[in-house]
């Protein structure tokens, strides 16, 4: 009998200050399913997040979004799955995914649930004490889980002394945790096939992007693609390298142009965010991806929502994004403090390169918003003033966005170790967010880094706002309240 694999992106819950909720393909999900698929077991994609994102309710100070409990173990019974595998991509998903193990346990005490993900990754035994969780993957999931499958179905009734043998996981047995020894880096990642998109709701994404991403005056069919995997930088508040790790490999120009041809064919997609770290990293490897965007003439619009270093760009390769597609450049500022930059942060850049990077773009044709991060071990206000000053600088330079991030102390990055150690923690939670603040020193108070951060991001984008928030009477009204009792207020 084939063995049966239910996948699981669990509901979210998130602050209600967020506002707008915007569903990714859980691409981490589609990639194990299309490795399991080839290698004949039977899986199916739950995406309760997207299947459900139009039922939203409070929790106190919070939001669910994603099917009810009750709708997704109604549709666990129906499949009657062996695996369940539930993606944990954020801490703040931890528990949500949790409830979902529990429930399918109370369904049927057989079946074997795996975690993955970056929270799993970065608290393996955490996630396996005091919870549903068999089995927690950590770092990459694909070959993982293949192994966990090919063997599980050989000895599903003592699983326990035949996972031993795989490496990348965390499991339990009885009251012990055990940890099998790492799994090297996917080398190959050509020898990857495609995301399993036939297995998720194409259309809910595509719904949910017209809903949430009109205001932003994007309403094409979107998808998101991953080119490259890992980072060898060590910025102090990243946690990526707990998935992915810190060497640097891509997927070669051919095979990229490869998988958006067949978004464009298969799903009529219009417009794609490339969701890696790095994109372009190696030069003439995105070089050789816009060329031959632009020679087989796809039509596409493209944007680079996680960030890109200013130190990957140049004239030639930002005229050569934009003839290939690009829309928008996000890129990875940080701060506008050069000491900040180099000392705390370890970031290795320059801020006269991102100057010329701003102007580059713009001349390109090219939008370019700007993250920062705020709230530091370490950096005083006067710190936090010099960036929003440079972002000041920025925006007449013709920047157009700029998104002000409190330092977050995600599981597995060092400002985490230097939080707890120095006992800057205001509270022990997994309900971390990048606009929240649980970090507090000499410096400044949570309630400071939270009203210094809502002014800079009204003051810097006002403008930006008020023309696409205009779309939505509601939400123009409760931004154009913010901008006036924000620009009237000094730093």
């Amino acid at each position: 009998m084939i063995m049966r694999i239910c996948l699981v992106n669990s509901p979210s819950i998130l602050p209600q200050a967020l506002g707008a909720i915007e569903i990714y393909q859980p691409l981490g999900l589609a990639y194990i399913a299309t490795v399991l698929e080839k290698e004949g077991f039977e899986v199916k994609i739950l995406d309760a997040l997207a299947l459900g994102w139009r039922n939203i309710h409070k929790i106190r100070d919070k939001m669910r979004v994603g099917l009810e409990l009750e709708d997704i173990m109604n549709y666990v019974k129906d499949y009657s799955p062996d695996i369940v595998g539930i993606t944990i991509p954020f801490s703040s998903q931890a528990r949500s995914a949790f409830e979902v193990a529990e429930a399918c346990k109370k369904l049927d005490p057989r079946i074997i649930t795996i975690a993955g993900g970056a929270h799993p990754s970065a608290r393996p035994v955490d996630t396996l004490m005091g919870h549903a969780i068999d089995i927690a993957v950590i770092g990459e999931g694909e070959l993982t889980m293949l192994e966990l499958a090919q063997l599980l179905e050989k000895s599903r009734n003592d699983y326990v002394n035949v996972v031993r043998k795989v490496r990348g996981i965390a499991f339990s047995k009885g009251d012990q945790i055990e940890l099998t020894d790492p799994r090297p880096l996917n080398e190959d990642l050509d020898s990857i096939p495609f995301p399993a998109r036939h297995l998720l709701p194409m259309k809910e994404y595509f719904d949910a992007a017209r809903h949430f991403l009109a205001s932003r005056g994007r309403k094409k069919r979107w998808a998101t693609m991953i080119t490259s995997r890992g980072c060898p930088y060590n910025c102090v508040f990243c946690s990526i390298h707990t998935v992915w790790g810190r060497r640097w490999r891509a997927r070669s120009p051919e095979n990229v142009v490869e998988e958006i041809r067949n978004l464009v064919e298969s799903y009529a997609v219009e417009e794609i965010d490339f969701e890696d770290d790095n994109l372009t990293l190696n030069r003439k490897r995105m070089e050789k991806i816009c060329d031959l965007i632009h020679r087989e003439k796809i039509d596409i619009d493209w944007r680079t929502p996680n960030g890109v270093r200013v130190d990957t760009l140049d004239e030639e390769i930002s005229r050569k994004m934009k003839e290939s597609g690009c829309k928008e450049i996000m890129i990875g500022v940080e701060s506008g403090d050069q000491n900040v930059l180099d000392a705390i942060i370890k970031k290795n850049i320059d801020l006269n390169q991102v100057e010329e990077v701003v102007k580059i773009a713009k001349k390109a044709g090219i939008e370019v918003g700007c993250f920062f991060v705020i709230g530091l071990i370490g950096e005083t206000k006067q710190n936090i003033e010099n960036t929003i000053n440079f972002a000041r600088k920025l925006k007449r330079l013709g920047a157009d966005s700029f998104w002000f991030s409190i330092a977050t102390p995600y599981y597995g990055t060092d400002l985490y170790e230097q939080a707890e150690k120095g006992g800057y923690l205001t509270m022990q939670t997994d309900d971390m967010f990048c606009y929240e603040a649980i970090i507090g020193t000499p410096e400044f108070t949570p309630e400071e880094l939270l009203s210094i951060r809502r002014k800079a991001m009204m003051k810097l984008n006002g403008n930006y706002y008020i023309k696409y928030a205009i779309k939505n009477p509601i939400r123009a009204l409760r931004y154009l309240s913010l901008i006036i009792k924000v620009r009237t207020t000094r730093f």
